[in-house]
């Protein structure tokens, strides 16, 4: 649990990694169902990636590990 400011930071970074499990499990399935369905493949690792690349900025703004 946070203090003052930093409780908004980590309800956010838990919303974020919700959102990564969510769409690593949805990319997993649609791997695994259609994997001709490359484009939408492509848009689900897209998203993924950014999603992680926010979170790890996030956490290094901020100082964690």
């Amino acid at each position: 649990m946070g203090y003052g400011n930093s409780q908004g930071h980590d309800d956010s970074q838990a919303d974020t990694h919700a959102m990564i499990d969510k769409l690593e499990h949805e990319l997993g399935a649609l791997e695994f169902n259609k994997p001709y369905d490359v484009i939408e493949i492509r848009k689900l690792k897209a998203q993924l990636n950014e999603l992680k690349v926010k979170l790890a900025e996030s956490e290094l703004a901020f100082g964690q590990h």
